[in-house]
């Protein structure tokens, strides 16, 4: 079976050695020093694999480093014993938390050196076990980090897997599934990958600065990462200026040797099956590009049929369409189902009416934050951190420690105590007690009933006014005719 080379982590989960504060820091000091130690190797591995500029290369290695860090400043040997010393000295240790056993991590292949170090890094700092998942494929970096790894953490709380574990061994791990698949562990944490993120921009916003955004947004790291905007919701009359200035950013971006130089030495591994899309574009009869480049383009689509409008994007194409309001923005988005993200570029007022009613997983207001276009999605259903991809809480389980007996407590036994019959009576009488008022003032409240009588009967009260009043006139004209 797949999972008996996993027996030694099995043992030390048993054993509880990652629970312990020195033996977690040490392993941080090592992970750091390996990492560092053979940088321009993994370097050269991620751009070899991804095509990236050197300065997005860049980014991803500090942004992966600066997750270690930020993990390991969590860990405090004195706060440690202070938590597990509280029941001796008599107190609750409510937050108490260990680690959730066994971590798998299934590694996204955008930015694939953060989106591992994010996971483990995070998993590390929770107190548990890891196995990684790298499966032998033609990419550079996965054999450069199963050799780095493995001589740098130790293997009797961390091993690399080539091929899933059976499902017997997978239901007593929590896995990290950062693909979008579906996970077949029972405990898991998914990041929606194929999750689409549309961005809306309402003729209120700074439509320069949001053209600006959501371009450079759409074309970093190769169009690839989750939260790159797969259509940009444009209200109508802010259109004209909006295609000006993607067509501006677009050019700017991409052009001299940072930019179509780039394009032709891109590595094809990184082309994803939607690469065709900028050809579908030209071929779309309710599509019109605007402008494009060797892989990359602008694009705007008219017809709301068109298959454009509903792909999961993963290269440098910016999708435009035109809405009417709001409100047909956000009806347009809701078709989707729940969203990656959205981002809402307008005034205050009609940003907050966009986040509100668009079902997304997070919304970010008149800006994109650069540094979730590098790595994996934040996981389904959690609290984002803006300082980690995933908090250790996220890969531990509570288990709290009461001292103090709880109010509740006190009231049942008060009720249950047959020898103290004033306690369970005051307890009865206050349970019936009114709950307190709304703090609405006092004045006559016009209901909706009431609002339609009273339309009614200003609608009535006219057409009697005007009735009259037409009667009149033609009276005292057949008066007039009459006395003449």
């Amino acid at each position: 079976m797949v999972s008996s080379q996993f027996s030694r982590l099995l043992a030390a989960e048993i054993d509880g050695r990652t629970q312990n504060t020195r033996y977690r820091q040490n392993e941080f000091h090592r992970l750091q020093s390996a990492l560092s130690q053979h940088i321009d190797e993994i370097q050269d591995a991620i751009q070899k694999d991804s095509g990236n500029g050197p300065e997005e290369v860049r980014a991803e290695l500090c942004l992966a480093l600066q997750e270690i860090r930020t993990h390991y400043l969590t860990l405090s040997l004195e706060k440690d014993l202070e938590e597990e010393y509280c029941v001796v000295a008599g107190k609750d240790n409510a937050d108490a938390k260990c680690g959730a056993g066994i971590v798998y991590i299934v590694p996204s292949t955008h930015t694939m050196f953060y989106s591992i170090i994010s996971a483990l890094s995070a998993a590390l700092a929770a107190g548990n076990c890891i196995i990684l998942e790298l499966t032998k494929n033609t990419m550079a970096l996965p054999a450069v980090l199963r050799r780095i790894l493995s001589q740098a953490l130790d293997a009797d709380t961390f091993a690399i897997s080539e091929e899933r574990p059976d499902a017997a061994f997978l239901s007593k791990v929590l896995m990290v599934s950062q693909t979008g698949s579906v996970p077949l562990a029972e405990r898991s944490l998914l990041s929606p990958a194929n999750a689409r993120t549309v961005a809306v921009v309402d003729r209120t916003a700074d439509v320069a600065a949001a053209a600006e955004a959501l371009v450079a947004a759409r074309f970093a790291f190769g169009g690839r990462s989750t939260y790159s905007p797969d259509i940009v919701l444009v209200n109508e009359f802010a259109m004209k200026r909006f295609v000006e200035a993607a067509i501006q950013q677009a050019s700017r971006y991409l052009a001299g040797p940072n930019g179509e130089a780039r394009q032709g030495a891109s590595n094809p591994r990184r082309l994803g099956p939607s690469a065709s899309l900028l050809d579908a574009s030209h071929k779309d009869a309710g599509a019109r590009v605007l402008v494009s480049g060797s892989g990359w383009g602008v694009v705007e689509v008219h017809d709301r049929n068109s298959p454009l409008l509903t792909k999961k994007v993963q290269e440098k194409v910016l999708i435009l369409h035109p809405v009417t309001s709001l409100d047909d923005a956000i009806d347009l988005s809701n078709s989707s189902g729940t969203l990656a993200a959205t981002y809402a570029f307008g005034s205050p007022s009609a940003a907050k009416y966009i986040t509100q009613f668009i079902d997304a997983s997070i919304s970010w207001v008149n800006h994109v934050p650069v540094d979730m276009l590098i790595g994996p999605a934040y996981p389904i259903n959690t609290a984002p951190s803006t300082a980690t991809r995933y908090t250790p809480a996220l890969l531990q389980v509570p288990r709290p420690q009461f001292v103090a007996e709880t109010n509740n407590s006190a009231l049942v036994k008060s009720i249950l105590d047959p020898s103290d019959a004033t306690k369970s009576a005051n307890a009865w009488r206050e349970a019936l007690t009114s709950l307190p008022s709304t703090g609405q003032r006092p004045g006559w409240k016009i209901g909706f009933f009431e609002q339609g009588l009273i339309t009614g009967g200003v609608v009535t009260l006219a057409t009697l006014v005007a009735t009259v009043s037409t009667v009149g006139w033609y009276t005292f004209s057949y008066v007039t005719r009459l006395r003449a």
